[in-house]
């Protein structure tokens, strides 16, 4: 095991238990976060339990009970700690704020935090989780290796299996490229829940994200995107499909969430490169300033607004440089042409945040700019110069 890493938790969910565990789950938390919002509840009470069912054949503990139980303080101390979750056929990772072996359906207060779903089972460890966000759905060979880029501890670090992997759990895993799943929650969400992405629109957003994968990006393109990419242009491709032959329609919010999906692939891409550039120089050649904020181009950089990413590929400085340095196939595009459409976009995607309406045949050029309608498209563009410059 590599020391030092965060380590998280793989589970799966069995659904003959209930239709849907995980939609039991999303309704109870954003329940408690629908209570926050109205003055109902407190904020820290906006939490819902997940238990690992334990088997009615075993009646021992795990033999990494005790590993499982030790990450409570890994959590509790605010390392973002995570429990992927699974049914084969979709994934999702949740916030994990405790981690305990006692039954919290003993406790008054946290009795209505737990689903109705776990009445009659016994549970090995209960998970208190602030947030859920949805990373693959209804795909399992995209699971398949979304999951692999998990190490599982329990098996000498080999990427986690689905078929053959899946004993003794959840599996204690880690990441060798660390995702602070949670981090850009405010910057993407509009300081709502992950879970509130994950519940809305579940069917016709699976469905859109079946035809994008397979009509217009291909499984590979697809794979390669950032989830949050993928549920942005799901979600956005189905309200515009479905409501731009109607003129009343303000299609503000699809613009938005276009213009999130380019934001997302632009900090994949853009940071972790000139990281990379910047690693052996001092902070004097590191540092730049962006709309007056500084930045370490060294270090680790918050999420940056579409806005922001754009003004630091236009100005001439050392993240031009390095650019051109760790991309060779793509600067001339990142550097010239990709300016100027983005100031398109940052147009209508302001014009879509501060409610000014938004319609169908002022959004079509953008949308197909953004997906590759008729042209080779943003998005796909940046996901190849991403996997080119790893």
């Amino acid at each position: 095991m590599a020391v030092g890493r965060p380590l998280h938790l793989l589970s799966v969910w069995n659904p003959a238990y209930s239709g849907d565990a995980l939609d039991v789950h999303l309704a109870l938390l954003l329940e408690w976060s629908r209570r926050a919002a109205a003055g109902e509840a407190e904020p820290d009470e906006v939490y819902v339990w997940w238990g690992k069912i334990r088997s009615r054949n075993r009646t021992g503990r795990l033999k990494h009970h005790d590993q499982v139980t030790a990450l409570d303080a890994q959590a509790r101390a605010g390392v973002q700690t995570h429990l992927y979750l699974t049914d084969y056929r979709s994934l999702y990772v949740a916030e994990v704020g405790e981690i305990t072996d006692d039954d919290v359906r003993e406790d008054d207060g946290e009795r209505d935090h737990v689903p109705a779903y776990y009445e009659g089972h016994a549970c090995d460890f209960w998970f208190r989780l602030f947030d859920v966000r949805r990373l693959v759905s209804d795909d399992t060979p995209a699971v398949i290796e979304e999951a692999a880029k998990l190490r599982n501890v329990g098996y000498h670090d080999r990427p986690v299996s689905l078929y053959g992997g899946m004993v003794d759990l959840p599996l204690l895993v880690h990441r060798d490229a660390e995702a602070a799943w949670f981090s850009d929650r405010d910057a993407l969400t509009e300081g709502g829940l992950w879970a509130q992405r994950a519940a809305e629109l579940r069917s016709d957003t699976e469905r859109m994200s079946r035809e994008l994968r397979d009509n217009l990006f291909g499984r590979d393109l697809w794979s390669a995107m950032e989830p949050a990419t993928r549920t942005f242009l799901a979600s956005a491709e189905a309200v515009f499909r479905a409501r731009r032959d109607d003129p009343g329609f303000d299609l503000s919010g699809v613009a938005v969430e276009y213009a999130k999906a380019v934001e997302t692939e632009l900090n994949a891409l853009v940071f972790p490169a000139l990281r990379r550039a910047m690693k052996s120089r001092g902070p004097a050649e590191r540092e730049t300033h962006v709309d007056g904020r500084r930045l370490d181009l060294g270090g680790a950089v918050p999420h940056q607004t579409l806005g922001a990413i754009r003004t630091l590929l236009a100005q001439e400085g050392p993240a031009q440089a390095a650019i051109r340095q760790q991309m060779p196939h793509d600067h001339s595009w990142i550097l010239g042409i990709l300016p100027r459409e983005l100031e398109k976009l940052v147009e209508l995607r302001n014009a879509g945040a501060h409610s000014e309406g938004v319609a169908a045949e002022t959004l079509g050029p953008i949308r197909e700019m953004v997906l590759g309608v008729g042209r080779e498209g943003m998005v796909g563009r940046l996901v190849r110069a991403r996997v080119r410059g790893r």
